[in-house]
């Protein structure tokens, strides 16, 4: 056996050097492996959303932080799911789309079914998510960029591309307002 401070194997290193060298040797291997498989990130509101919930539970905002940690589990939801793609910017973003669109939806639901309190409880929650969006350009940005790089007009078959340049140019643009205005200016 070999006993702390003792000469460990050939050389002259120690057991508690040898234990720090296999630790920093399966550290680099663990962060080598995790960055190719896309486990750790560079993220924009992933990084941040412990910091928000706590500013929020500091300040007492009750409605905020659990806002906050909704929009935490779900990161967390779309990081382990099976065949999970990477949790970059374009992702956050579409998650917190689809929970702002869902929170609309109950909205609306609440309001046809007379529920005002539960109305005003989702309409809080949306605008608090809205917060956290880049600003959407406008139908009159989207229209002048498809006329400028499209003065001819476009053809049917165009369309997915004029969407996707669009999309790219726009990423915090809706899917569905940019499809409309392309499809406006498709030529017969």
């Amino acid at each position: 056996y070999c006993f702390r401070g003792q000469r460990y194997g050939k050389g002259n290193t120690t057991w508690l050097q040898s234990q720090l060298n296999a630790k920093i040797v399966s550290l680099a291997l663990f962060l080598l492996i995790n960055t190719q498989t896309h486990i750790i990130y560079k993220l924009m509101y992933n990084s941040e959303i412990n910091k928000m919930i706590m500013t929020s539970m500091k300040s007492g905002d009750k409605e905020k932080s659990a806002v906050y940690r909704l929009l935490k589990s779900e990161f967390l939801k779309f990081t382990t799911a099976k065949n999970a793609k990477p949790l970059d910017d374009a992702a956050e973003i579409q998650i917190i789309r689809k929970m702002v669109k869902e929170r609309q939806e109950s909205e609306k639901i609440y309001l046809a079914n007379n529920r005002q309190d539960l109305a005003d409880s989702e309409k809080a929650e949306y605008s608090i998510l809205e917060t956290l969006l880049p600003q959407a350009p406008s139908n009159d940005d989207i229209d002048a960029f498809i006329k400028s790089s499209y003065p001819d007009g476009i053809e049917q078959k165009q369309m997915g591309a004029v969407i996707k340049e669009v999309k790219e140019k726009w990423s915090s643009a809706d899917g569905k307002v940019v499809s409309d205005l392309v499809r406006s200016h498709i030529t017969k």
